[in-house]
């Protein structure tokens, strides 16, 4: 191999290796997510059909698996829900508004984004569609709660102000279906309506590993008294 070959080679190497580390995604030209990981559905009781307040309230505050309010989860991780092994997996939907696969009656959909800033973005809005009523979190904050028997369509609800912190934010949202058709939407907006596009999008959480601890800093000598 001549020495412009191996160069070529070399660079190549280096390229593919690159691509192979970058777990992002880009949003549309519209800011819409095309990337999310989702728990299959979880069987509710009839309630859920009732879209209001009191009949869906417990749903949203009923912890369904340990840690659900931290969760951060990677593809093929799981949960126990009532005894039963689910298992989160990776979607890339086409269409901005993500309709679930045969969503059975009375269940509810936990779904997870993650959203990359290159740095601190204040002033947005998440706008939202959903299928039908939904809990949204900014970093595991409740960022928006809406109760509607509904399709899902792009841009239905918006959040108040939030800032997007530097580095990997945790989008998730709590989907309950009554019946027919199930689905979620997500874009994030400015203070002045337009797409958020200077974000990535992954559906793995922060791979940045923690920071070494600073080394233990020697105390200091004690001065010697006179004389000595």
């Amino acid at each position: 191999m001549n020495r412009k070959s191996a160069l070529a080679c070399i660079c190549m190497t280096v390229m593919m290796l690159a691509q192979a580390q970058d777990w992002t995604f880009k949003v549309d030209d519209n800011g819409y997510i095309h990337n999310w990981l989702a728990l299959p559905p979880i069987q509710l009781d009839s309630k859920a059909g009732i879209h209001n307040e009191d009949s869906q309230r417990d749903f949203y505050e009923r912890d369904f698996f340990p840690k659900q309010r931290i969760a951060e989860p990677s593809e093929n991780d799981k949960v126990t829900v009532d005894g039963k092994e689910l298992e989160w997996k990776t979607y890339q939907v086409e269409d901005p508004c993500w309709k679930f696969d045969t969503p059975p009656v009375n269940s509810i959909y936990f779904v997870v984004t993650y959203v990359i800033a290159k740095e601190e973005i204040p002033n947005v809005r998440l706008s939202i569609g959903s299928d039908d009523s939904s809990k949204w979190f900014l970093n595991h904050v409740e960022v928006l709660r809406i109760y509607a028997g509904r399709a899902v369509e792009k841009d239905t609800n918006q959040t108040l102000p939030l800032t997007l912190k530097k580095g990997t934010n945790v989008i998730m949202a709590l989907v309950i279906n009554g019946n027919g058709e199930a689905g979620v939407s997500a874009r994030f907006i400015d203070k002045d309506g337009n797409p958020l596009k200077n974000i990535r999008v992954s559906t793995e959480p922060d791979k940045t590993p923690a920071p070494a601890p600073a080394p233990a800093k020697a105390p200091e000598k004690t001065p010697a008294s006179p004389g000595k």
